[in-house]
Order: structure tokens, then C-alpha cells, then sequence
């Protein structure tokens, strides 16, 4: 017999067990960042006390969710490492975001301040990746691994889609050394530009992030790259078809094999620049974070203990 007897809910502690959600304000960034950090989980069996790898992900106030879900039920698993997760999200961001779908073209592109133009999608400020970096290596990096012990700053991992795949290559420019794996995720690797005096020169699909790491004299050894995109991302008539992301992307993984980057390139049949991202998200993890060599696999191990 059931009691239909309403049952209150009851505010937890947090959005999810081992989650912890913090809010920083960067001096130079102009705004507060959300930061959410999720602990590693270890293996049923074969766990131990190494260091954890950590994967930064920008745009956490859309895919944060999906990349801790992927790490925690593959790092369960052992077809992952064990890893912490950093979402950098944004303070103001109030549910629907409006904020974020702003804020991120000024800390994502690289350049000078400039407005761009979407036509039906309205108007937009580009150019602040540089504050944005410097935000995230003085300050971001060094509080979450401050707070979170048994973090291998060797195994620092950037996630980066769309807007935040240009970053990801900005990044890898400017402080290669800052991470050890990188993906760029259906990135965009033009400068987004209005036909307006004072816009950088270029012509539709400009691959101006490729020719930057092009030109970079070296970069350092033992570094990973995961690019990819959806087949349908330079369908013609479509959004983003001026910005040749798939064709870019192949240059970027050319360029960087020429400075010796272990890359891999994943291009996902049917899918768009939207629906790419669960797919992308969890090909990169294989890549970027495998198991640890010589670590037992918990599979065989538990089933050699029955």
C-alpha cells in the first residue's frame, strides 16, 4: 500500500557529491568567474595515491556536466585516468545564458577590442584573450591547485569548443608550457571581423590561429592535441560555414605535427556544430587521458579475485 503523503525537497549541500562551486574575480578580467571543481573518483579496484591529472574546461556554464559525467564514469571504468575536473564559468550567468553567450567572445578571441556584426544574432565585442589567459595561469590554476592536494601540474589537460577551441590554440601559443594536452573541439580559428575601418584584414575562412602556431619558433616536447569536428560544419547555407572549421583544423593538426605534437584529428559523421559536442567531448578524454600505464585493470583484477 502505498503513502501518498507529500514528501518535501530538501536543499543538498552542493549540486552533486564531490562537487565543490567557488567564485573568483581575477584583477584585469573585468568579472567574476564561477568556478566548479570536480574531485576525482578512483577505480573499484586498482586505486592509489598518485597524483590526478586535471582537465580545465572553459564554457563550463554549458559543458561542464558532460565532461564530469565522461571522466567519472570512464576513470570508474579504468578506460580513463582518474582525473579532477575545473569548470570556468561565469558569476553572472543566471540559467539561460545570455551572459556567457556574450562574455565569451571577449576572453576567448585573441586581438584587439572590436565589434562584430551576426547579422539576426545581433552584435558582439571581440578581442580579450589575453586577459583571460593571464587570468587563468596567475590566478585560476594556482587557487584550484592550491585547494585540491594530489593535483600533477605534468598533467594539466584545456578543453576547448568552438570559440573556446581559438582559445585553446591561443593558449598553446603564448603558454605551451601551461598544459600538456590540448583540445580544440570544432574551433574556430579565424578572427571573427565586421567589415568596419580598424578590422584585421582577411578573407572568409582565414586560418590566422594555424599561421600563428606556424610561426611559433618551437614548442615543447611531449605535447598532445586533440582536434575534431562535425562533417556537416561546412555545409553550404549554414552558419559556420564562412569559418571553414573543418578545413582549418586539418591545417592546425598539420602545423602542430611539424612541431612535433602528438595530435588526432576525429571527424563525426551527421553531426553539427551543436550536436558534436558529447561525441567530441568524449573522444578527446580517450585521447588526452588514458589510463595510467601499468595500472591494473579493475575488470580483470576483480574478476581474478572471484
Amino acid at each position: 500500500m502505498s503513502d501518498d503523503t507529500p514528501v518535501e525537497l530538501v536543499p543538498a549541500l552542493g549540486p552533486a557529491a564531490g562537487i565543490e562551486t567557488f567564485v573568483i574575480e581575477p584583477p584585469g578580467l573585468g568579472t567574476a568567474l564561477r568556478i566548479s571543481i570536480a574531485r576525482a573518483i578512483q577505480p573499484a579496484v586498482g586505486a592509489s595515491d598518485d597524483p590526478t591529472a586535471v582537465v580545465y574546461v572553459t564554457d563550463a556554464d554549458y559543458m561542464f556536466g558532460t565532461v564530469v559525467d565522461a571522466v567519472r564514469v570512464g576513470s570508474l571504468g579504468g578506460e580513463l585516468a582518474p582525473a579532477v575536473v575545473v569548470g570556468i564559468g561565469y558569476a553572472e550567468e543566471k540559467g539561460d545564458l545570455a551572459f556567457v553567450s556574450t562574455r565569451r567572445f571577449l576572453d576567448f578571441y585573441r586581438g584587439p577590442r572590436r565589434s562584430f556584426s551576426a547579422g539576426a544574432y545581433g552584435s558582439f565585442e571581440f578581442g580579450g584573450a589575453d586577459a583571460f589567459l593571464a587570468a587563468l595561469r596567475d590566478h585560476v590554476i594556482a587557487a584550484v591547485e592550491g585547494h585540491v592536494a594530489g593535483i600533477d601540474p605534468a598533467r594539466r589537460i584545456l578543453l576547448g569548443m568552438s570559440a573556446g577551441g581559438h582559445f585553446a590554440s591561443y593558449a598553446m601559443a603564448e603558454a605551451p608550457e601551461l598544459f600538456q594536452g590540448y583540445a580544440l573541439m570544432s574551433p574556430m580559428l579565424v578572427d571573427p571581423q565586421s567589415l568596419v575601418e580598424g578590422a584585421l584584414p582577411q578573407a572568409a575562412g582565414d586560418p590566422v590561429m594555424v599561421r600563428l602556431i606556424e610561426d611559433l619558433p618551437a614548442l615543447p616536447t611531449g605535447l598532445r592535441a586533440f582536434l575534431s569536428a562535425g562533417a556537416l560544419e561546412e555545409d553550404p547555407g549554414t552558419m559556420f560555414a564562412d569559418f571553414a572549421i573543418i578545413s582549418n583544423a586539418l591545417r592546425m593538426r598539420a602545423a602542430l605535427a611539424r612541431h612535433g605534437v602528438e595530435t588526432r584529428f576525429t571527424q563525426f559523421p551527421d553531426e553539427t556544430h551543436g550536436s558534436v559536442t558529447g561525441a567530441a567531448i568524449g573522444r578527446a578524454l580517450q585521447f588526452l587521458l588514458p589510463p595510467v600505464e601499468g595500472k591494473p585493470d579493475w575488470q580483470a583484477a576483480l574478476a581474478a579475485s572471484e
